[in-house]
């Protein structure tokens, strides 16, 4: 059976725009750790929808709640591409949005290509078990594997290794983010798998202060 989406409400004074819905997951285990109840964060589903996105936002009910917009996207191979891209489908959009001065951030984050998942990957290059992620890959690179020449895939593959080290193998990254928050009552998710206090995070959590704080 089909299902019917709820219509989208702008209902928030904040609002973060992300690619997809692990990043939505992502930052609102982030928000709940940190007690932010004021932003709503929604999914404009792939950087080659954010042009129409954009230019539908404005449509939305609730449009006068809103006072504060920033918006992510991974950097994938360029981040000074992906930066001039977002901020030139923020010019053409509509006069409600331009008022509001969007923030921008880039994932990773300075300059780097790669993704959300690549800020993650930094937090643990000090765990033990970092060797043993990246000797797997050397190990089938040997064998005939080839890494993908888009750089944030590679990274995307290491993410779901360490993943499979845990005990939920088969969890999204978004979904990992929500494991060992303070709110979790699912005894299987009680395990930290996201320390948002680690300084790879340090220019992102300034990002979504200045931005919303």
């Amino acid at each position: 059976m089909a299902t019917t989406r709820r219509p989208l409400i702008l209902a928030q004074p904040n609002l973060l725009l992300c690619e997809g819905e692990d990043e939505v997951n992502f930052f609102s285990a982030w928000f709940s750790e940190l007690g932010w109840s004021d932003i709503q964060i929604i999914a404009y589903q792939g950087k080659t929808k954010l042009a129409e996105f954009l230019a539908d936002l404005s449509k939305l009910p609730g449009t006068d709640k809103v006072k504060k917009v920033a918006i992510t996207r991974d950097a994938d191979e360029d981040a000074d591409s992906a930066l001039t891209s977002v901020r030139h489908l923020i010019e053409q959009s509509s006069e409600w949005l331009l008022n509001l001065q969007p923030s921008v951030f880039v994932l990773p984050g300075g300059g780097k290509s790669g993704a959300l998942e690549s800020l993650w990957l930094a937090s643990l290059l000090d765990d033990p078990k970092a060797v043993c992620v990246e000797e797997f890959f050397r190990c089938i690179r040997e064998k005939g594997w080839e890494p993908s020449e888009v750089f944030a895939k590679n990274d995307k593959a290491r993410a779901q290794l360490w993943i499979a080290m845990k005990d939920i193998p088969n969890e999204r990254f978004g979904i990992a983010a929500l494991h060992g928050r303070k709110d979790v009552e699912k005894p299987w998710m009680k395990e930290k798998w996201v320390d948002f206090d680690h300084p790879a995070f340090d220019s992102l959590r300034q990002f979504l202060i200045s931005s919303f704080r």
